[in-house]
């Protein structure tokens, strides 16, 4: 063979190997892809195992949210509250979340131990409604456990930026025991908005009633028993007025508050 075709075969053979190592992802690369193709699929025990297999048994998860209203909220997770939450989530057939790793922003992989940094978009959604969509920014922390790679650090900030259902906040004022006027946030796409209504305790058809007078005086029985009713359905028991007008408010909003807190 002459030298002329050794040398192309060997420049060949170092560009293929040059080539093969570039696409070779690296074990924090490959850990980040593994984790979010495993959140994205939730469905049951054996799926809750193929995730929590990721994580170092120091494994700890620092969490940050700002909501679409711009409250923040913090959470630390360790390796048994994070499995407890994917075991919840695994049973919720009604809820859905997905991840895309939208580009990786940095990335050091040591021997031993090895970081990267990620911007994900996510989704979740409940019966088809979106109840979030935003962004979360990521930073792993993967370390070689007993052989294996494992995440051992998990720190996010998750910035919701659109919302259909979700929390709800509602801020109650009352003039006595007859008179209420409330004041809610809920979410309406990329922003929440605010409704005030007013309502009163009087009487409807010999009956006690919540009297929404905001909405052409739509009327809710309130039984001497406690019961609350809108129109034949029961909605909720309540001993005294404001926890009766909470539920008239919760009911009012049951198809875009997940959650509710009356301040």
């Amino acid at each position: 063979m002459k030298k002329s075709t050794v040398l192309k075969l060997t420049i060949c053979l170092v560009c293929l190997n040059i080539g093969f190592s570039f696409a070779q992802k690296t074990p924090v690369n490959q850990l980040l892809t593994s984790y979010v193709n495993y959140s994205n699929n939730l469905t049951d025990e054996s799926s809750v195992v193929n995730i929590t297999s990721l994580l170092h048994e120091k494994f700890e998860d620092n969490s940050t949210f700002i909501g679409l209203a711009g409250f923040v909220s913090r959470e630390t997770k360790n390796l048994s509250t994070i499995t407890e939450e994917f075991t919840e989530k695994s049973k919720d057939n009604n809820y859905n979340f997905k991840m895309i790793i939208d580009k990786v922003v940095y990335e050091s992989q040591k021997d031993k131990a090895g970081t990267i940094s990620a911007v994900v978009n996510f989704q979740s959604m409940i019966d088809d409604k979106i109840t979030e969509k935003g962004t979360v920014l990521i930073n792993m922390i993967a370390t070689k456990f007993m052989g294996d790679w494992k995440i051992i650090q998990l720190n996010t900030v998750k910035i919701s930026e659109q919302s259909e259902v979700g929390n709800c906040v509602s801020y109650l004022f009352s003039n006595g025991n007859a008179y209420f006027n409330s004041e809610t946030y809920y979410p309406a796409g990329i922003k929440y908005k605010r409704e005030f209504q007013s309502f009163r305790i009087g009487t409807s058809g010999g009956e006690r009633a919540i009297i929404n007078r905001g909405d052409n005086d739509k009327t809710f029985i309130w039984k001497l028993n406690g019961d609350v009713y809108s129109g034949k359905t029961f909605i909720g028991k309540a001993a005294e007025a404001k926890d009766a007008v909470q539920l008239v408010i919760q009911n009012a909003y049951s198809k875009t508050c997940t959650e509710f807190t009356f301040s």
